[in-house]
């Protein structure tokens, strides 16, 4: 994996200089982690969205542990919803990692989040950051520095329709490790859908 401007490679001491992913956790926790990847790969051509939500890998380099974890989410063949995708995310490894790293450099609480030489290295990095760098704004502060709707529903909005992972027609052709909210939210609408049209 080679460095990149927004994530210099983990190997070293990360704590002197922290990456991208350092800095979403501790600002925002996993799930900010997993937006911040998500609009890297949007942002660099990795990721498209199909439809708004609806996501497909279209470049499988891996910069990162943290991407390398999302491309795995988002799956080699065919497409999955946000929704999916955040699930699967924040139950990988390489994602819930670096809060442990964090916590034993002083950084991170286990609770509360930040510790004071938390909260002093993030208001360091604030002032720093410049208005063009994204990605790291979105580390920092959220998902509210997308501005740009066609990136923000591309990578934020959940899917118009349901995501059905095969082509399938059916929500019980959903897998597992899709998650049983995605399964149930499909099922509802599904039978809405065929309610409606009958009626």
């Amino acid at each position: 994996m080679s460095p990149c401007p927004h994530h210099p490679a983990p190997e070293g001491d990360a704590m002197s200089q922290p990456d991208v992913y350092d800095v979403a956790t501790l600002a925002g926790g996993p799930h900010r982690v997993v937006d911040t990847a998500l609009v890297a790969l949007a942002s660099t051509g990795r990721v498209r969205a199909v439809a708004p939500g609806e996501l497909q890998v279209v470049d499988p380099r891996r910069r990162h542990p943290v991407e390398a974890a999302v491309l795995d989410a988002v799956g080699a063949r065919g497409r999955r919803s946000v929704d999916t995708v955040h699930w699967r995310a924040l139950g990988d490894e390489r994602v819930t990692a670096i809060g442990r790293r964090l916590h034993d450099a002083g950084l991170l609480g286990r609770v509360l989040g930040p510790t004071a030489a938390g909260r002093r290295l993030l208001r360091e990095l604030r002032a720093a950051v410049g208005p063009g760098d994204l990605v790291r704004r979105v580390a920092l502060d959220g998902r509210e520095q997308v501005t740009d709707p066609a990136l923000h529903a591309a990578v934020f909005e959940p899917p118009r329709h349901p995501v059905l992972p095969g082509g399938g027609t059916t929500p019980w052709e959903l897998s597992f490790a899709d998650g049983w909210q995605v399964a149930h939210r499909t099922r509802d609408t599904l039978v809405a859908r065929g309610h409606a049209s009958r009626g």
